[in-house]
């Protein structure tokens, strides 16, 4: 049996690769704040950020988990068997996972006195969304409603307290900023729906053996891929309309360049949906998309 470092296992457990997806909407609240509100608070920011990553790995670890238990109670051998397949002991996994909850919540729960209590209103939907998601008798990844609930909560939530920790001390406050933070965020929500649709699209068939019942299962796999490519214009609308709205920056509206790319590799995706090649361009979408909006919308701030 192949050997992995305590780094390696670390990794694939939490999926570290994938704290872009948390990073990435948590950086445009941050923008919405700067250029919209004018205000940024740079140390609450810098804090609530590790918040956000700590809880989006220990969410990643737990999902791996219970797709472990879940795989072992239905004898399913798969390549997505994290646990199993770097040798992770259920022990080990379940410390990595407390370890970085706690750490978020600690920092959060210190937040909460120094901004208000909206951070803990937020954190605690989150925490209660990331828990359902993979975790309970009826998990929501087992449902038609994982792509929402991914999707809002990566996508909106993190905006919020992107948008929250570096305005709660402007006077008067706004009290309707969680409505704007709606279309901001969409451009977010819609890529990120976008990996988990993906994703089932390709594990359709496998999920069916362990309970999963997800969207496309439902639909047909031809339809979530319609569904797909419709989420992708979506992500746009709500770009433009952010723009149109003065909450961004107009020189995000160069994160419409994107759009030939994103074309390309959604085109090829719906040709051939496959985990190991044509998936990895549904995760480059997610950079394109809110990468581009993030440099023009610094260029903009900026300019």
């Amino acid at each position: 049996m192949k050997k992995y470092s305590i780094i390696q296992k670390f990794n694939a457990l939490v999926q570290i690769q994938t704290i872009i997806i948390s990073a990435l909407p948590y950086i445009i609240g941050s923008l919405m704040a700067s250029y919209y509100y004018h205000h940024f608070n740079l140390s609450y920011c810098l804090w609530l950020f590790l918040a956000v990553i700590s809880f989006h790995l220990a969410v990643n670890g737990h999902n791996q988990y219970t797709d472990y238990l879940r795989y072992k109670k239905n004898h399913v051998t798969s390549y997505n068997n994290i646990l199993e397949k770097f040798n992770i002991s259920r022990k080990w996994a379940r410390n990595v996972i407390i370890l970085l909850t706690l750490v978020s919540a600690t920092i959060g729960i210190i937040l909460s006195f120094k901004v208000g209590w909206i951070i803990l209103l937020i954190g605690f939907f989150s925490y209660l969304i990331g828990y359902c998601y993979s975790g309970g008798p009826y998990p929501i990844l087992k449902t038609p409603f994982g792509e929402p609930a991914s999707g809002i909560t990566m996508g909106y939530n993190i905006t919020l307290l992107g948008i929250y920790v570096n305005i709660y001390n402007i006077h008067p406050f706004d009290s309707f900023f969680w409505a704007k933070a709606i279309i901001v965020a969409c451009p977010a929500i819609f890529v990120i729906a976008n990996v988990m649709l993906a994703n089932n699209i390709c594990d359709v068939e496998e999920d069916v053996k362990i309970g999963r019942k997800t969207l496309p299962f439902y639909i047909g796999r031809k339809n979530a891929l319609i569904v797909l490519c419709i989420y992708y214009v979506l992500a746009y609308i709500f770009l433009i309309l952010s723009v149109v709205l003065h909450y961004l920056p107009t020189l995000a509206l160069g994160g419409l360049l994107t759009i030939p790319l994103v074309y390309r590799s959604t085109r090829t995706f719906v040709k051939d949906p496959h985990k190991e090649t044509t998936f990895k361009g549904i995760l480059m979408n997610v950079l394109l998309v809110l990468v581009s909006e993030i440099i023009f919308s610094l260029i903009g701030l900026v300019w």
